[in-house]
Order: structure tokens, then C-alpha cells, then sequence
């Protein structure tokens, strides 16, 4: 029965129901055609048979009374009156038996009843006095009478023939009441007749209104029946079509698509549906492949993490996951090109699949980055088995281009389930543990702790508040200053951002400056700076103290920000600043992954400024001596590693000899951070270093006590002076 009812909510029901809908209306049309036909039969031979009876009873009426009453008819014989030919109405209209006798012919004749009406003066009416009615018991029934009210009652009156339904004895007879007039005219009674109640004349009418409706149902009840179970057969086909496409949409489908034999249209939908799961399995290798490795991509990833991590989180299935990224691999496709880098990422494919063994799922996510689902049946146990197969992925060269290629790799590693209980948070921590593989210096396996998670928040955390720091201008500069060892007079002095969070209080450059540079914000920190560098100077000179230079750090990304240029001259050009007092550091790592002439063009821009520059941290780095001889510094900063302890370790003096030579042979001044001590600086001095800065001198202040320490350290060197002498 519910399958009966299932079909019926679909196409079969659909069908079914206009197909019930049209055959209804053809027999109720055709029904109706002959119900009206039989209608307007029925009330034609009822019309006749009372016009009949109408005449024969004023015929019979003159004719045995033709000695009492002659009959009135119109022209075409239909009776209008029975008049009186003399003598008093009250006489004429009183009950005899010949009236009685009269009336039993006329019903006789006519099939129906008779009865005759003498008008009463006193009431109005017409009282009965004689009829062919009789009580069960063959007595008279009780009198009765047409008055007011009655529906022949209106003619009657007015002397007019009266045709149609009366009431007798609580039901409608069709009657015809003929005026009965005195010898003047004037209305004194009445002939009525009739052929029989109303309802037994239409009995034939009723009856096939009935049979009608009972065959009309039992045909609707067949046609929908048959309607249903032919249908839902011949629709059967379409069904499984349907189910087979819904499993198509789920990837669920197995086997063939069915009825592609059959060559009516089922077939021909069969077969379109065939070519949309070829086309579907095309576009699948497509969209979830990649071309190069003929590995999963991303998509395939990140399908197959969800499926893994469904599996894990129920206890059906261990799984690890792997985020493996190729150590230096950019070098790899600048040494050998790109084509050679594409065939390695397919060498490196191969390998991965063969570590991972059979089942794991493996994909390419980027350049030279893949990831790695791996089945186990212990994730505990099994993890260390799954480190030591991808560290060894790698261990043996790759035969590129006539020539072997040693590769490394950094390695993230989770456990599903354990590690993360969702897709998202499963990739994020395998990512997690991969970064910190790749900061290790790579050639490095790390497995995901929830410790690295809470680092990254916490860099999260400093990253929304120094990029509101920036933007509510909490950073503030401190001022370190250059000292000229020979003199203690002022060289110059440097820029140092400090932020102090009006929560966390002071958060250390080594803290914020990392971030900044990570994600960016070095370049809003660095314009933020430059720019409070140059209104700072502005106010000193305003003030009169000369502090000869202010030096300000620049991060390579900002300096290769394609404005950076009009930014410095913007900010110089706003505070009234000439050029020569403000000296931008840069750092070595400016040299790497840049041609020397966009480092020249890039710095020439600054010079043609007037701005001086310099080589901050000089020796840790890369820079060489042709880009010192080639580009236009003004000043080496010697980095702090070079200093300490200077005074007592010869292989450092001796180095810093060597710089200070060069240095002076290029024609550079020589500026040597993070002097503490008076040995490390009488040591630089002695050496020949144009100015020292570090503890020892100052510590970085606010510009409001800078011209205060300055002048401290000049008078300690004059009353040094005034000891010695």
C-alpha cells in the first residue's frame, strides 16, 4: 500500500490524476448531454400529457354537461374556460353524482386525478366539493381549499387557466385548473386535473442520474487503478535512472548505468546519462589530480583528510598525517631550471608514493610541497615507523640532467584524532609542525605538540596588537648616541623603536620586530618611524642642539616597497628636514635574492636625497667587496659579535683591524655597536674607529634626555682630560 501511495506522489500520480481529469470531463459531458436530453424529454411528454388530459376534461366536462356548461378554448384548442350557460353557480357547482361520476372518467382518461372548486364569497377561496380521492377506506378525504398563497390561487382569481406543479397532501402534482364562469363571465369555480405526482413522472430521470454517477465512479476507479500500475511499470525504468543519478551526485555508484541496451527513449536517456559519467569521471581526474606528479592536488588532499579523519575520530581506522616540503628547492630550479625542477617534483612523487606504501594517500599541495595520509594501525606505535620511511624518501640522490642531486627535507607530522578534530584544524597543525622543521634549518622530522599551537596563537595575539599599536601610534623612539672615541664629541645618533602596551607594558624589540617583519607590518612600522625620526629632528635643530645625524633602521621589504622613495622625501619635505640628517641603515640581507643594479639604483634614489647610508651589521652577512666598492655607502656598522671581549681576544682585534682597513681604504667611516665596556672602546679606538655606540657611553633614552646624557659624556671626557693633565 505504500508503495501504492509512493507512486502516486510522482509522475504516475501526476499522469494518473489528468488522465482521471479527462475522462471525468468526457463522461460528465457526455452524461450531462443526456441528462438534459432526457430532461427536456420528460418535461416535453409531461407538458403534452397535461395539455392532453387539460383538453379531454373540458371536452368530457361540456360534453356530459352540455346542457349546464359549454367550453372556452384559444385557437389552438387549449382550453381558457367552462362557462355556465345559465341557471345560479351555487346550483350548477353542488356535489351530485353525476359529478362524482364525471370526475372517475375524467381521471380514468387521463391517468391522474380530478377534482372540482366552487368559489367561496365568504373567504376568497375555492373550496373542493367534489374529487377522486379517496381515503384508504374508499371514503371522502377532508375538505380543502385554494386560497391565498396557493400557486394556482393568482390565475384563478383573475379568471386565467393555472399549468404546473400544486401541492396535494404534502407533495407536487403536475395539474392544469381550468376557470369554471358564471353565464356573466365572472369566475365561480374550477376544473382541475393532473397526470400523477411530480417525482414518479421524473422517477426515469432520477434514476438515470443515479446510474450516472455509480458508473461514472466505477470507471474513474478503473481508469486510475489501471492508470497507476500501468504507469509505475512502464515508469519503473525511469525510477532506477533517477536512483542511479542521485548516487552519481553522492559518488556512490557502482556498476553500469542500466536499460542503455533499450532503444525507445528510456534508452536514449540511458545512454545521456552514460556520457555524463564518463564526462563526470573525466572532470574528477581533472579537478582532483595533478598533471605534473599524476599525485591527488589539494582538492584530493583535502577530501580525502576529511574521509581519514571521519575514520580516525570513530576508532575505524589509524591514520597520519604528513606535510612534507623539499628543503632549498628554489635553488634546485635556478641551477638547473624549471623543466628539470618539474621532472625532480615527479621523481620525488614516486618516491614519496613508494615510502608511504600501499593505501596511503598522497598529494601534491604546492611547488614543492606534498602531503601524506598514511594508515596505521597503532598511530603511537606506528608514527615513528612512518618518520623513518620519509626520512629515508630522500636519502638517495636523484639522477638530473647528467648530474646527482642531494635533497633534504623539512617534515610536519599529526595524528588524526588525536592531534585535531576537524579537517581545518588537522591541516593547520600538520602546517604548524612543518614550520617549525623548516625554522630548525630543515632535514628535520617534528611531530605536532599542542605547544606550537599556543605559539602561533600568541604571535596571532601580537600581531592584532601591534598592528593597533601602529595605528594608535603607541610606538614611541628612543635615541642611543655614536661616540667619537678619540673626543667623546657627538657623531650622530640612532632611531630605536620601543612599545610599551598600555597592558602588557614594555614588549621588546627582539619580541615585535620578528612579527612585524613576518607578517608585514614592517613596512607600516618602518614609514611610522621614519617618519616620528624626522620630526624629531626637526625639534632638535629647532632647539639648537646639533646632533649631526639621526640613523634609522630600514627592513628590506620596505625599502623595496616601490614608494619607499617618495615616502623618505615626503617625510623630509613635511618636517622641514634637509637630507644629510637622517642616515638609513641597511642590512646585509638587502644583497640577497637582488641583482646589484637594483641595489644601486634603489640606493642612489636615496643618496640623490641627500640622505647618507649605511651597512648595518657588517660581517654577519653576505655583502662582499665588489658591492662595497660598487655601491654608495658612507659608513660601516660593525656588528657587536666583533667587539666584546675585544680587549683580550686577539683573533678579534685582529679582525677588526682588517675591517677597519678596508673600511677606511673605501673610504668609509667606521661606527662599532655594543661597546660596554672603557677597555672594548680605548681598543676600537686605538684601532682607528670613527665612533663607538653602546652601554657604555648611553643607553637608548627619549629624545628629551638625550642633549642631557650628550653633555654628561663631554664633560666626563674634559675632566678625564683635566685629571690627566
Amino acid at each position: 500500500m505504500s508503495r501504492f501511495f509512493s507512486l502516486l506522489k510522482g509522475i504516475t500520480g501526476r499522469i494518473t490524476t489528468r488522465m482521471v481529469i479527462i475522462v471525468s470531463l468526457s463522461m460528465m459531458i457526455t452524461a450531462g448531454l443526456g441528462y438534459l436530453k432526457l430532461y427536456q424529454a420528460t418535461a416535453t411528454n409531461s407538458s403534452i400529457r397535461i395539455d392532453r388530459a387539460a383538453r379531454a376534461a373540458a371536452a368530457l366536462f361540456s360534453e356530459k354537461l352540455d346542457a349546464e356548461f359549454t367550453a372556452i378554448s384559444d385557437d389552438e384548442g387549449r382550453p381558457l374556460a367552462i362557462r355556465l350557460k345559465g341557471g345560479d353557480t351555487a346550483t350548477a357547482l353542488t356535489f351530485r353524482d353525476e359529478h362524482d361520476a364525471l370526475l372517475a372518467e375524467i381521471g380514468k382518461i387521463n391517468q391522474g386525478a380530478a377534482n372540482l372548486f366552487r368559489l367561496n364569497a365568504d373567504t376568497g377561496g375555492f373550496d373542493r366539493f367534489a374529487t377522486t380521492f379517496r381515503k384508504p377506506d374508499g371514503s371522502m378525504p377532508p375538505p380543502m381549499s385554494i386560497s391565498p398563497g396557493h400557486p394556482a390561487y393568482a390565475n384563478l382569481i383573475e379568471n386565467r387557466p393555472h399549468l404546473g406543479e400544486v401541492p396535494v397532501m404534502g407533495r407536487m402534482r403536475l395539474a392544469y385548473l381550468t376557470p369554471i364562469q358564471s353565464a356573466g363571465g365572472a369566475i365561480a369555480g374550477a376544473l382541475a386535473v393532473d397526470v400523477g405526482w411530480v417525482d414518479d413522472l421524473t422517477v426515469a430521470r432520477n434514476e438515470l442520474r443515479t446510474q450516472i454517477i455509480i458508473t461514472t465512479g466505477l470507471i474513474l476507479l478503473l481508469v486510475a487503478t489501471f492508470g497507476v500500475i500501468n504507469m509505475g511499470r512502464e515508469l519503473k525504468p525511469l525510477r532506477r535512472l533517477a536512483h542511479y543519478a542521485d548516487d552519481l551526485a553522492a559518488e556512490t555508484v557502482s556498476g553500469e548505468v542500466p536499460y542503455k541496451d533499450r532503444d525507445d527513449e528510456v534508452g536514449v536517456l540511458a545512454q545521456g546519462l552514460e556520457r555524463v559519467v564518463a564526462l563526470q569521471n573525466r572532470l574528477a581526474h581533472l579537478a582532483y589530480t595533478d598533471t605534473l606528479t599524476g599525485l591527488g592536488n589539494r582538492s584530493r588532499y583535502l577530501a580525502d583528510l576529511e574521509a581519514a579523519l571521519n575514520q580516525s575520530l570513530l576508532g575505524e581506522r589509524g591514520w597520519v598525517l604528513a606535510h612534507f616540503d623539499i628543503d632549498k628547492f628554489k635553488q634546485v630550479n635556478d641551477a638547473y631550471g624549471q623543466a628539470a625542477g618539474d621532472r625532480l617534483l615527479a621523481l620525488v612523487a614516486a618516491r614519496l608514493s613508494e615510502a608511504a606504501g600501499p593505501g596511503a594517500r598522497v598529494s601534491r599541495l604546492a611547488a614543492d610541497q606534498f602531503a601524506l595520509l598514511i594508515s596505521v594501525e597503532n598511530a603511537a606505535a606506528s608514527g615513528h615507523r612512518v618518520e623513518k620511511a620519509l626520512s629515508r624518501a630522500l636519502e638517495a640522490p636523484f639522477v638530473l640532467a647528467a648530474t646527482e642531486v642531494h635533497l633534504t627535507s623539512s617534515i610536519g607530522l599529526i595524528r588524526l584524532g588525536r592531534d585535531a578534530a576537524g579537517a581545518d584544524e588537522a591541516h593547520r597543525n600538520a602546517g604548524l609542525a612543518l614550520r617549525r622543521a623548516r625554522a630548525q634549518g630543515g632535514d628535520h622530522i617534528v611531530v605536532f605538540s599542542p605547544e606550537m599551537n599556543d605559539a602561533l596563537q600568541d604571535q596571532l595575539r601580537m600581531e592584532r596588537m601591534l598592528r593597533e599599536a601602529i595605528e594608535k601610534q603607541e610606538i614611541e623612539l628612543y635615541f642611543q648616541p655614536q661616540i667619537e672615541p678619540a673626543t667623546n664629541q657627538l657623531a650622530g645618533v640612532e632611531a630605536l623603536a620601543r612599545w610599551t602596551h598600555p597592558v602588557e607594558g614594555p614588549i621588546s624589540p627582539g619580541v615585535f620586530i620578528p612579527v612585524a617583519e613576518t607578517t608585514g607590518q614592517i613596512v607600516d612600522l618602518g614609514t611610522l618611524v621614519l617618519d616620528m625620526a624626522c620630526a624629531q629632528a626637526a625639534k632638535w635643530r629647532q632647539a639648537g642642539f646639533d646632533f649631526k645625524h639621526i640613523s634609522v633602521n630600514v627592513s628590506p621589504v620596505q625599502l623595496w616597497q616601490t614608494n619607499f622613495v617618495r615616502t623618505l622625501k615626503s617625510a623630509l619635505k613635511r618636517h622641514k628636514v634637509p637630507g644629510r640628517d637622517i642616515c638609513i641603515e641597511i642590512t646585509e640581507s638587502v644583497f640577497v635574492d637582488n641583482s646589484e643594479r637594483r641595489i644601486a639604483s634603489a640606493l642612489a634614489s636615496i643618496r640623490a636625497l641627500g640622505v647618507a647610508l649605511a651597512l648595518d651589521d657588517f660581517g654577519t652577512g653576505y655583502s662582499s667587496l665588489g658591492y662595497l666598492n660598487r655601491l654608495p655607502f658612507d659608513q660601516l656598522k660593525v656588528d657587536r659579535s666583533f667587539v666584546t671581549n675585544i680587549d683580550t681576544d686577539v683573533r678579534k682585534q685582529k679582525v677588526m683591524r682588517g675591517i677597519v682597513e678596508l673600511g677606511h681604504g673605501l673610504g668609509f667611516s667606521i661606527v662599532v655597536e655594543g661597546t660596554e665596556t672603557r677597555q672594548e672602546v680605548d681598543m676600537v679606538e686605538t684601532m682607528g674607529c670613527d665612533a663607538v655606540q653602546g652601554f657604555y657611553h648611553a643607553r637608548p633614552a627619549p629624545a628629551l634626555l638625550i642633549p642631557d646624557a650628550v653633555a654628561r659624556i663631554e664633560r666626563a671626557a674634559l675632566d678625564k682630560k683635566a685629571i690627566s693633565a
